[in-house]
């Protein structure tokens, strides 16, 4: 690598490099490396001069790459993302931050409990959940993420945590003041909540019905674009909606919410825990993807 000192004026050098090819800009280099744009500029001209070649082509509008320039970047931008993955395995592996993203009411009703648990019996590990309204692959400051996915799903990194099961949720205080649920056609002559979240595909009452032979079209007495105000929709006595075990069999174990019918469906999806495709995981990143496995249940 003695050779690399010759090539380069200094490693930093790459990293410069790297910014301005991936930004086409000496100026945003700069800013995200937090140095001048003169410096940004100077460093690109000593890599040019002891390459004997041009890597930009400068321009009133930025810059972009010659054939150079762009050979160089195909080779250095994975090259530095497996360093970035490799630092980070280890710099994870005795403690810091594991960053996990999950909806709202995955956070709220399942992973904040779970993780609060993990956390007390292992005080040395820092969790942060990032709820999201929509799926993100792990990576970008995300080390996991909870999806859910095809039963049969084929990944790697991926641990299925529960299946997908739905029945019906309300309050007593619902039911105290609308009266029972005498089967799936009473449904019709109550308040019935709508889950319309708009970045996720999610199955809506009239599928759930027809999977049970029924082909109902219900009331939309209320139409919330979140889950987790559904929940709560129904925790404050205002109608039955469609629950997910994964996110309200504590509620239901609890009390709080009530299975005013006995249905049930189980569907060909189930929830998982996702880690970023084929990286190495972290010591502690196991410790905390096998805790909340295996207290899905």
């Amino acid at each position: 690598m003695s050779g690399l000192r010759k090539l380069l004026p200094s490693a930093n050098a790459l990293l410069v490099f790297e910014a301005a090819a991936r930004l086409h800009s000496f100026k945003g280099a700069a800013e995200e490396l937090n140095v001048t744009q003169p410096s940004v500029s100077h460093t690109i001209k000593s890599i040019e001069a002891r390459l004997g070649t041009q890597l930009f082509e400068r321009g009133n509008r930025g810059v972009r790459l010659t054939r150079a320039g762009s050979e160089l970047m195909a080779d250095l931008s994975p090259a530095l993302r497996q360093i970035e993955s490799r630092l980070r395995a280890i710099a994870d592996r005795e403690g810091h931050t594991i960053t996990v993203a999950a909806s709202t009411s995955a956070s709220a009703q399942w992973l904040l409990p779970t993780t609060a648990q993990f956390q007390r019996a292992h005080p040395g590990v820092s969790v942060r959940i990032l709820t999201t309204d929509r799926n993100v692959e792990p990576g970008d400051g995300v080390d996991l993420t909870i999806r859910r996915g095809p039963a049969d799903w084929d990944r790697a990194n991926c641990w299925r945590i529960s299946e997908e099961i739905l029945y019906t949720i309300c309050s007593a205080s619902y039911l105290e003041k609308s009266g029972p649920v005498r089967g799936l056609e009473d449904l019709m002559n109550h308040s019935i909540i709508h889950n319309a979240e708009p970045y996720r595909n999610r199955m809506q009452w009239k599928e759930w019905l027809s999977l049970q032979g029924h082909n109902l079209t219900l009331p939309e007495t209320l139409t919330l674009n979140d889950y987790q105000l559904v929940i709560q929709a129904c925790i404050a006595g205002e109608g039955i909606a469609l629950g997910w075990s994964f996110t309200t069999q504590r509620l239901v174990d609890q009390g709080i919410l009530l299975k005013p019918l006995d249905n049930e469906v189980v569907t060909d999806h189930a929830f998982y825990v996702l880690g970023p495709k084929y990286a190495e995981l972290s010591r502690n990143k196991m410790r905390y993807i096998n805790w909340i496995s295996n207290h899905a249940a």
